[in-house]
């Protein structure tokens, strides 16, 4: 199967040019700049590598479209996967947590078990357009964690691991007084948070050492990629890098992000952060980050449609950056990190993953969505 494109606005590895693109047998066969008469006329829209998101919970979302309501993890998938493609995301990392370390029910373990059952038949089915993998965020502060990782590591989508610990007072939630100040708004009692407090730092002070120790051995054993989530200081990101993590996810301070460039570490923020302008939980900014030379790629997070908007945003003021220098960030860059050699760029011999987009008054849309040269969205 052929299928040609010309007059397009091609963003290639380190060059951006107007040119055509051949696909033959769902990879890139040729690449040219210069006018041509062959293929549907793109009318100068950008043509970019599909989008390769490291992180996102956006499948819990559909799977729980209202508290307390769970809806058929089949159709949750299908629909999850349909609009990651519709915002040019044609490679998914699912995010889903291993060991809980609050009440929500998304991450009860039968509610997981759900979850990952429907996802994988969904993929055997061939109901899924993009490509999807599991990222196992394994919450090391639980008492549960290596019962339930020793059986959803061998799931057959497994692709990535992460290093967690969301207790409050470090990482992710340092301000604990702005963390407690969520539970009493929620109808806690000053009794009932410092319970809730003592009860996570014991489960930390048990638990997490050897659980980290535990998570990276598994990883390494299966030649998974290994990553450290929300690193705050640079005894975090030293532990991380001793142990194997390649990639560090969403540092919450500069000291963390500039000891991770030390460690060659791939530095990955969410696409929320910049877009929105910080992170909800106070921590660094991304724009900070891009703004030291501090950043390699962006995740979703929770808002696939970030990652396309973060390639356009950091192309104007203030960061100015080259269209192709800020595509990367949500390509080749992510695609490198989770080891992924055959896409992320637009190069003969890969993959024709591809994302048609055209920008209307700053605002990236997204006009077509192939995966491995079929038209998807």
């Amino acid at each position: 199967m052929e299928l040609a494109f010309r007059n397009a606005r091609i963003v290639a590895g380190e060059e951006e040019f107007i040119g055509s693109l051949l696909v033959r047998d769902g990879e890139i066969a040729e690449v040219a700049s210069g006018a041509s008469t062959v293929g549907e006329d793109l009318e100068g829209d950008v043509l970019m590598p599909g989008v390769v998101d490291l992180h996102t919970d956006n499948l819990e979302k559909h799977y729980f479209p209202r508290p307390n309501i769970d809806w058929n993890p089949v159709s949750a998938a299908v629909t999850h996967d349909g609009c990651g493609l519709s915002v040019g995301v044609t490679t998914t990392y699912d995010s889903l947590s291993v060991g809980t370390y609050n009440a929500s029910p998304a991450r009860a373990e039968e509610s997981l078990r759900r979850l990952v059952d429907g996802l994988l038949t969904a993929w055997r089915a061939g109901m899924l357009k993009g490509d999807h993998r599991i990222h196992w965020r394994c919450e090391t502060t639980s008492d549960h964690l290596r019962e339930r990782l020793d059986h959803l590591a061998d799931h057959p989508m497994t692709a990535m691991i992460s290093l967690m610990d969301h207790t409050p007072g470090q990482r992710q939630y340092r301000n604990v007084e702005k963390h407690t100040a969520n539970w009493r708004a929620n109808g806690m009692t000053d009794l009932a948070v410092e319970q809730r407090l003592a009860e996570a730092r014991a489960r930390q002070s048990r638990n997490a050492a050897p659980n980290r120790v535990y998570v990276a051995a598994l990883a390494k054993e299966r030649g998974l990629p290994l990553v450290s989530h929300d690193d705050e200081d640079e005894a975090h990101v030293e532990e991380a890098a001793d142990l194997g993590a390649t990639v560090s996810e969403f540092p919450v301070t500069i000291e963390a992000a500039r000891k991770a460039r030390e460690r060659g570490m791939v530095i990955v923020m969410g696409g929320p952060n910049l877009i929105r302008g910080g992170s909800y939980s106070g921590n660094v900014r991304a724009a900070e980050l891009a703004e030291l030379g501090l950043l390699d790629a962006f995740a979703s997070d929770y808002v696939p449609r970030s990652l396309i908007e973060c390639a356009f945003r950091i192309t104007a003021e203030p960061f100015g950056w080259s269209l192709p220098r800020a595509v990367a960030l949500v390509t080749e860059a992510p695609a490198r990190a989770a080891g992924l050699t055959d896409r992320g760029r637009i190069a003969p011999g890969r993959r024709a993953d591809l994302v048609r987009v055209r920008p209307v008054d700053g605002m990236p849309v997204v006009r077509g969505v192939w995966v491995k040269g079929r038209r998807v969205a």
